[in-house]
């Protein structure tokens, strides 16, 4: 189950990085970067970009203002020879037309698009449209094809050095290996994503990763391990602006505990699935958490709601075009019905199931059919069929290729853990050589300022002194000059008090001058 929804979120851009509902609002962010190389350098680029733009404003809203936008721009790229443009144009109609399950027409366009790509050597658009070209035939069930195109993705990713690319798409070869029951394979391509997702804070891949190698540990019976990963994605999801993600988290974990026999549980989080899928208008999930439901009334015996659900998540999956998910739709309705003792109608979706599972490799649902379909005959007494299938479900039941799958990919785990904690260690030695580095410059700024401070000390207190001694100069001069003034001033008062002593009196002239008188 949790393969399909997680690819379906992940192949309509090179890197796979958000989710369907904004998928070509990203694609479009990544074109604005690739504006300015390619084969015809245009002086009208503006022109360009202002397409591409009247075409992001009402992708999601109009659909038929998206194709007359891309319409424009193929019309003008073609006039102009601009193959660069005219792939791009091309390849996001196909995502269009995917979207509208056109899967014909999206890949004439795409074939289209690979030709001028590879003309205008436009790596982005060959990468979205290989991509494109495994997802629509991932989702038809053509899981041979699904590889060829993700590794030519790889291919050309390789050559140009996109490392985001090339792991974005290492986590779709998981989904294909884990699809096909190679769950050790599919492990190993997720632990060669994750450390990239988590050292480029690639949260949504992140997430992608944690959930599915927590669902490949619960398809191999180790639920403790599978609701580790599932933890760490759910607390990711959660503080993550895409809700997208975390109602296909809930309805893993709704799984989990269910296989561990908490019913309760199990329904909290699929109610929880379906609530959150709905609000966000995700058709894709709400379709998995019904039919999860399904499954989960089966267990407790309520057949009859268990049969409305199913059938509820048959047209929803049927409008789509969605095999794998519709496999384990049709096991569920072929079980409920019996269980109500309708063999004739569980026969008949027993055998779709099967069939389908079988088209799409879907190799789980494929041995739960056969062991419904042994189950049916047995009750039909057809002792022939029923031995037939059930070696079928034998066959596919292998316990001890589980365990040695269990047994690689807990040792990928704890090299994985073991490169995490080296990491950790590099990180921590470097943030403690780079505080070390930050307190020997703090020092030396320090031992320089304090140098610095003591020079303007000694300065200060020298220029004090040398101020002091002048000041004391200053004032010994100045009482020299007074005591010198005074000196002066007492000999000016002694030699006036002398000269008015030598000098006569008016009084003694005066009776002089009398006695001159006749």
């Amino acid at each position: 189950m949790f393969l399909t929804k997680l690819l379906f979120t992940k192949y309509l851009s090179c890197e796979g990085y958000y989710h369907l509902k904004t998928r070509l609002f990203i694609s479009l962010l990544l074109f604005k970067t690739l504006l300015f190389f390619g084969q015809n350098m245009l002086k009208d680029s503006a022109v360009y970009n202002k397409l591409f733009k009247e075409y992001q404003a009402v992708t999601s809203t109009d659909r038929v203002k998206a194709f007359a936008a891309l319409n424009k721009i193929e019309k003008k790229s073609a006039a102009e020879n601009n193959f660069y443009y005219l792939s791009e144009a091309l390849v996001y109609k196909a995502i269009l037309h995917y979207y509208d399950n056109n899967y014909d027409s999206a890949k004439v366009l795409i074939n289209k698009s690979l030709a001028l790509a590879s003309k205008a050597n436009n790596a982005k658009a060959q990468m979205r449209a290989y991509n494109l070209l495994g997802a629509i035939y991932y989702n038809q069930g053509d899981l041979k094809n699904t590889e060829k195109y993700y590794n030519e993705k790889i291919k050309v990713a390789e050559k140009n050095n996109d490392t985001a690319a090339i792991y974005g798409t290492y986590y779709n070869m998981g989904l294909v290996y884990f699809q096909q029951g190679n769950y050790l394979k599919s492990a190993d391509y997720n632990f060669k994503a994750l450390p990239y997702f988590e050292r480029m804070k690639d949260t949504f891949n992140t997430i992608s990763s944690l959930q599915s190698i927590g669902y490949t540990y619960m398809n191999l019976d180790d639920v403790p391990s599978s609701i580790k990963f599932y933890t760490k994605a759910i607390s990711l999801a959660r503080g993550y602006k895409d809700k997208y993600q975390l109602a296909g988290i809930y309805i893993d974990l709704a799984a989990a505990q269910g296989t561990i026999n908490k019913p309760d549980s199990e329904l909290y989080y699929l109610d929880l699935a379906l609530k959150l899928s709905s609000k966000e208008k995700d058709d894709f999930h709400f379709t998995i958490a019904l039919n999860n439901k399904a499954d989960h009334y089966i267990r407790q015996k309520n057949f009859a709601q268990a049969l409305i659900l199913s059938k509820d998540a048959e047209k929803l999956n049927l409008k789509s075009e969605r095999k794998l998910v519709l496999c384990e739709v049709y096991n569920n309705m072929s079980n409920a019905y019996y269980r109500l003792n309708k063999l004739d109608s569980a026969l008949k979706y027993a055998r779709r199931g099967y069939l389908i599972g079988a088209e799409v490799q879907q190799a789980k649902t494929v041995r739960l059919c056969a062991k419904v379909l042994s189950l049916i005959y047995e009750g039909k007494r057809n002792s022939d069929s029923a031995l037939k299938y059930y070696k079928m479900y034998s066959a596919f039941n292998d316990t001890l290729k589980k365990e040695s799958q269990l047994r690689g990919i807990a040792q990928k785990e704890f090299l994985f853990e073991k490169q995490n904690q080296e990491t950790l260690r590099a990180q921590e030695k470097l943030l403690a050589d780079t505080r070390l580095e930050k307190q020997k410059q703090i020092n030396l700024i320090v031992i320089v300022a304090s140098i610095l401070l003591a020079a303007f000390l000694m300065i200060g207190i020298i220029n004090y002194r040398q101020k002091q001694k002048a000041n004391a100069l200053v004032l010994a001069q100045k009482k020299l000059l007074e005591e010198k003034q005074k000196e002066i001033l007492d000999s000016i008062n002694y030699a006036s008090r002398i000269q008015n002593s030598l000098m006569p009196t008016e009084k003694y002239i005066d009776k002089s001058l009398k006695k001159l008188k006749p």
